[in-house]
């Protein structure tokens, strides 16, 4: 499943990304470009925009009621067959929405800090941005958001 997002919704397309899907966070305005880009490349459309609803347009559309970004996934979660897993967390860059890639250690020497090198084993980086990421405690924060808001709401 891959998403598009409009301009409010931008903290949803972020942590769309974070469990693991590809989501584009659409700037403009939400007209029938959005809906044709979305279209072109088989997204489901997100939006708060109830106006949307009306247009024409035969792909899948999404009025997000809820304000808080945890319920927004809630009712993603009701309307799809949304399955997150925790092993697809943090799998993409929250920056450009690329696949990120797993990078062998010895590669990124002299690119983290050295307390980082030393203390960890696991690197990926973004084909596009080039940023390197690697467990931290925002991964331990992730997965606990994630078991708790999201996890328990579906079995």
């Amino acid at each position: 499943m891959k998403f598009i997002t409009d301009a409010n919704l931008g903290k949803l397309a972020k942590w769309l990304r974070i469990l693991g899907y590809d989501t584009i966070f659409h700037i403009g305005n939400a007209d029938r470009n959005f809906l044709r880009k979305a279209q072109k490349e088989g997204r489901i459309v997100l939006t708060r925009k109830r106006d949307l609803a009306r247009r024409e347009f035969s792909g899948r559309l999404f009025v997000i009621q809820n304000d808080r970004v945890q319920d927004q996934i809630r009712e993603i979660m009701d309307e799809l067959p949304l399955h997150p897993q925790p092993e697809r967390l943090l799998n993409i860059c929250l920056k450009c929405n690329e696949k990120l890639e797993e990078v062998p250690k010895e590669k990124i020497a002299g690119m983290v800090p050295p307390y980082v090198f030393e203390n960890c084993s696991h690197f990926h980086t973004c084909p596009r941005c080039r940023g390197i990421f690697w467990p931290g405690t925002h991964r331990d924060n992730i997965h606990r958001f994630f078991k708790t808001h999201i996890q328990h709401h579906h079995p």
